[in-house]
């Protein structure tokens, strides 16, 4: 039963508005909410396409990498040559069409000369932070070489010839950004980016692999990286 238009209360009607101005901003908001998830979900499907094809390609070039990972001053891991690398993705459910979670890349980079550091018996600590916060690996037990320690003011650790580089784009869906976080890339330590998912371009996932090959000194300049966790050694 409806009332005649004459009769009709203008509160109600006021409220009627109200109501369908608020269920179009809704409706509007959970638009632009999908489209943001589905650039963030097409940013990290590219980024891993690229990867997966830059990993086949180079496992089997293992180009040689003309730059140099310092240590300190003296140690230093350099003419370098690509070992294994993969990459691999991972989704926010079981569904064919969940949302990605995250991209994870990483390389084994060998050094073809040794890497040595020699240092005084004080900066011992700082230096076995430094190792294990790079995910370097010495080729004598630390608390041997601290247990069995001598006299002589400084002490030598060899360092096994080989470290990672790794990288993860994790989607932040709520915040609209993928973060990037890097180990070892520019570098020993590790860096961190917001990036909206048009950085994630092909020009920029190019530049990550001319400069993980090698062939260019320079990360891409579309990014903003700031250091994370800093080590003193």
């Amino acid at each position: 039963m409806s009332l005649p238009n004459g009769e009709m209360s203008s509160f109600l009607a006021d409220l009627a508005g109200e109501v369908t101005q608020t269920l179009e901003a809704k409706r509007t908001q959970q638009q632009n909410r999908h489209a943001i998830e589905q650039d963030i979900n097409l940013a990290l499907n590219r980024t891993f396409q690229f990867f997966n094809a830059l990993v086949k390609h180079l496992n089997t070039l293992e180009p040689n990498i003309n730059r140099a990972y310092s240590f300190d001053s003296k140690a230093q891991f350099s003419s370098l040559k690509w070992k294994k690398a993969l990459v691999e993705y991972r989704k926010q459910g079981l569904d064919d069409n969940a949302l990605l979670d995250h991209v994870f890349f990483q390389v084994k980079m060998a050094s073809s000369v040794p890497v040595v550091v020699v240092r005084r018996w004080e900066q011992f600590q700082e230096v076995s932070k430094g190792i294990q916060k790079f995910g370097l690996k010495p080729k004598e037990d630390l608390q041997d070489v601290w247990r069995n320690r001598t006299q002589k003011p400084t002490f030598e650790i060899g360092l096994e010839p080989e470290f990672i580089i790794r990288m993860c784009f994790q989607a932040d869906y709520a915040e609209g950004v993928v973060i990037l976080e890097c180990g070892n890339l520019e570098g020993f330590g590790e860096l961190k980016a917001k990036l909206s998912p048009q950085q994630l371009s092909t020009a920029v996932l190019e530049d990550f692999g001319r400069y993980l090959m090698g062939r260019s000194t320079r990360l891409p300049t579309e990014i903003q990286f700031t250091p994370i966790g800093s080590v003193n050694i």
